[in-house]
């Protein structure tokens, strides 16, 4: 019984091959996501609690315009450090099972984290002050809940330029490989 489970759902996977990277993809964000709202609640809460209130005040930031609470920005950029290393690894091999160049991919993904990151910080720190702006109950500061429903927004945003760039650009599949398994498919 437990074989033809197996044989079925194998078969499954091989039918519908694309939606089940997906799926494996939205896993690996998942996990991923866990890992880093756990890192960003320790630093923001604990680490970098002294420094709420205060704000960040530094070049890269005022040129991109963010005018964030310090606690808030240094924890998430912690937090997404540690969130995209688990991403990356979890994609490569278990997602897209990619045998492309290792340095090349590191150094797309990267390019891509950056960029995310970036944008991602503008966006906590955009919510962030319309929150503590418009909401007279949050005296001042973010709160856990606040910081949850942020934290949410900002992490699945980025979704919709991260697969795309991850499945078709970043973890590809060497042709060789490809091409023997289109073959072991047919020879089936």
């Amino acid at each position: 019984m437990a074989e033809m489970k197996n044989g079925a759902f194998k078969q499954w996977t091989e039918k519908h091959a694309e939606f089940w990277k997906f799926i494996k993809f939205s896993f690996a964000g998942v996990s991923s996501f866990i890992v880093q709202y756990i890192v960003d609640i320790f630093f923001h809460f604990v680490v970098f609690r002294s420094l709420a209130g205060h704000t960040v005040d530094n070049a890269v930031f005022r040129f991109l315009g963010i005018d964030s609470q310090m606690d808030a920005a240094y924890a998430y950029f912690i937090a997404a450090a540690v969130g995209y290393a688990v991403s990356f690894i979890m994609n490569r091999k278990v997602t897209f099972d990619a045998d492309s160049g290792l340095t090349s991919s590191l150094i797309m993904y990267i390019v891509m984290v950056v960029a995310t990151v970036f944008i991602a910080a503008w966006m906590k720190a955009f919510f962030t002050d319309f929150a503590v702006n418009h909401f007279a109950s949050l005296n001042g500061k973010t709160n856990a809940l606040a910081d949850a429903i942020i934290f949410i927004l900002v992490t699945t945003i980025p979704f919709l330029w991260t697969y795309p760039l991850q499945r078709f650009v970043i973890h590809r599949k060497s042709n060789k490989k490809e091409e023997s398994e289109e073959k072991e498919e047919a020879a089936e």
